[in-house]
């Protein structure tokens, strides 16, 4: 994901590219001579004006979130307390810290307490298919994020900057589970040495 600075130049550059393809495929909608045409001007304002939305959205959000670190430090720091002493430090690390996660945070938390649609989250990630996993991964973590459906229309609700540490037990088993680094019957020890149960 670009740099708050780069996004900013980018979105200068592509805003003039975003202006003229609306204008061509207005003017194709107007015309409607050549169906070709129109789907050609259709997709190519699609691609170009989702680009420089993303890059005007990732210029407006913060470039680094203080409080998505702090929280990852929270849950990072609670994991060690209650596993240090039976789970390999490896899997005891807090995924999902990468600037996707962190961008989509960033919205959420500028909307706190408000429903933001996922179409909005999707101009972050610039990706009509992972984003919403991406969201979900969050809740994964114990952020208080809830998820409901209007009118065929997913919307997210960060509701507070609260943790739920009780899905810590799931963070670490998920981890092993993608662990390379043992084999099945070492990852079924690690877990009931640790009181995690290995379904969940």
């Amino acid at each position: 994901m670009p740099n708050q600075e780069s996004s900013e130049h980018d979105w200068h550059h592509l805003k003039s590219s975003a202006e003229h393809a609306l204008g061509v495929l207005l003017s194709e909608i107007s015309n409607h001579r050549d169906p070709q045409s129109l789907f050609e001007a259709y997709t190519y304002a699609k691609e170009v004006t989702a680009r420089a939305l993303q890059s005007r959205m990732l210029g407006h959000l913060p470039g680094e979130n203080l409080k998505f670190r702090a929280l990852h430090a929270e849950i990072q720091q609670e994991m060690l307390s209650r596993y240090q002493d039976v789970v390999p430090n490896n899997l005891l690390r807090t995924p999902y810290r990468g600037k996707t996660h962190e961008g989509l945070f960033s919205l959420l938390q500028e909307h706190l307490e408000q429903p933001v649609q996922a179409a909005m989250l999707r101009i972050v990630t610039g990706d009509n298919v992972h984003t919403e996993r991406r969201a979900r991964e969050l809740r994964e973590l114990g952020f208080d994020l809830h998820w409901q459906e209007e009118a065929e229309i997913s919307i997210y609700e960060l509701r507070s900057l609260d943790l739920d540490f009780d899905l810590i037990p799931s963070i670490v088993r998920n981890n092993a589970r993608k662990s390379k680094s043992y084999s099945k019957d070492e990852k079924k020890l690690i877990l009931k040495n640790a009181g995690i149960p290995e379904n969940g």
